[in-house]
């Protein structure tokens, strides 16, 4: 049986990180490829922009419950099961959301759909933490966070694709044909990885015992934060990107999406360079450096956007910001989750936690001053790296 234990030999593996990859890459998905559709969702549905984006913040507020849920759940029942039940109703919900009347329904719609699409990215860390710690993991989420970056690269060139020539219901519909990719991927491709023997016994009782243990980490917490404040910057940008570019800067919807992708491959860069870094470098020392330079970059762009000064000065910012992410997110979520031991799911749960709830926070912050300026998103994206650069710092102290 497929859902029976099978650690991964060297090739196996290969294939196995590419389908964490997948599955991972969800989110990215769920979210970018219909930026560019939000302003013609707002005019189908005669709503707001803010109306428009809370569809974005009731996803991320689902992935993040949905990741608190499952991820210690599946401490105590395995990896397996729970990955492919939540990729089937990521499927279901995805058709759902093309046939809703309203956006109301589409809010709501869109926070099962993050309940579900945490299945997939929540396990998956906690599957690289069941086979490799150290080091070995640091480079496994700096090429996962790699492979799902090639989702932010895609999406936005084939969102901006439909938004031309398709109305924004196409976007679901591609977005079930990915469920069902991701469906074949969990039933086909994910092994079980955590074995009955070193699964915590007690059920529910001892799946919140172990989210509480890792809530009550101070260097976990602090890991986790610098994790989640670093989201919330990518998150300003993205949820604000389609605006900022469009309505400010004055690109088209396919020339948006060509921005986006190129930002994205900034990230790809960063998190490349980063697997062969962190074989000479410590990941905390390299995670430190990078979210100086990621606050840095952001605190500069405030001060220009502040100023009135916008145009290429921005949109080097926000390819700067990106390539210092492709650093940032897999070393935190790695030094993170190497201090709960045992815990795997429970840290990837409170992780994942943290970094949706950043971003349904920030989401709607972007467009209280409308969809003409810029400066939301700037200050937004200073203040969480600049939070971001403490957390880290206070994560090396407590370790030390």
């Amino acid at each position: 049986m497929r859902s029976r234990l099978r650690l991964p030999g060297a090739a196996d593996r290969v294939v196995l990180v590419v389908a964490l990859g997948i599955l991972s890459a969800v989110s990215p998905l769920a979210t970018d490829m219909y930026l560019a559709s939000m302003p013609h969702m707002a005019g189908y549905f005669d709503t707001s922009a803010t109306a428009v984006q809370l569809t974005l913040t009731t996803y991320m507020v689902g992935m993040a419950l949905g990741q608190f849920l499952l991820g210690p759940i599946s401490d105590v029942l395995g990896r397996h099961r729970l990955m492919v039940a939540g990729n089937l109703l990521f499927l279901l919900t995805s058709v759902a959301v093309v046939l809703a009347p309203s956006i109301g329904m589409v809010i709501a719609l869109r926070a099962v759909q993050g309940v579900s699409g945490a299945a997939g990215v929540v396990i998956a860390r906690a599957v690289v933490s069941d086979i490799a710690t150290g080091r070995r993991a640091a480079k496994l989420f700096s090429v996962l966070a790699s492979i799902t970056s090639f989702a932010p690269v895609v999406a936005p060139l084939l969102g901006g694709v439909i938004a031309t020539v398709a109305p924004w219901q196409a976007v679901f519909w591609v977005l079930a044909g990915f469920g069902l990719l991701m469906l074949a991927c969990s039933v086909l491709v994910v092994p079980e990885t955590l074995p009955p023997a070193r699964r915590h016994r007690g059920g529910l009782a001892a799946a919140a015992r172990n989210s509480w243990i890792v809530l009550r980490t101070p260097s976990f917490m602090a890991y986790a934060m610098t994790f989640a404040l670093a989201f919330g910057t990518l998150f300003s940008y993205i949820s604000a990107s389609s605006f900022v570019v469009q309505n400010v800067l004055g690109f088209s919807a396919l020339a948006y999406s060509v921005v986006f992708a190129v930002n994205a491959g900034a990230a790809i860069l960063g998190a490349l360079t980063n697997t062969r870094l962190v074989d000479r470098f410590a990941p905390a020392s390299i995670l430190r450096v990078a979210v100086t330079a990621m606050a840095t970059v952001n605190v500069v762009g405030l001060v220009l956007i502040v100023s009135g000064i916008t145009g290429w000065s921005t949109l080097v910012h926000l390819f700067l910001n990106q390539l210092c992410h492709g650093f940032v997110l897999g070393n935190a979520i790695a030094l993170a989750q190497s201090r709960v031991p045992g815990r795997a799911g429970a840290g990837s749960a409170v992780t994942g936690l943290l970094q949706f709830l950043m971003g349904g926070l920030v989401s709607p912050l972007t467009g209280l001053a409308g969809q003409h300026t810029a400066v939301p998103m700037a200050v937004l994206m200073a203040g969480c790296s600049t939070l971001a650069v403490g957390a880290a710092m206070a994560g090396q102290r407590l370790t030390r």
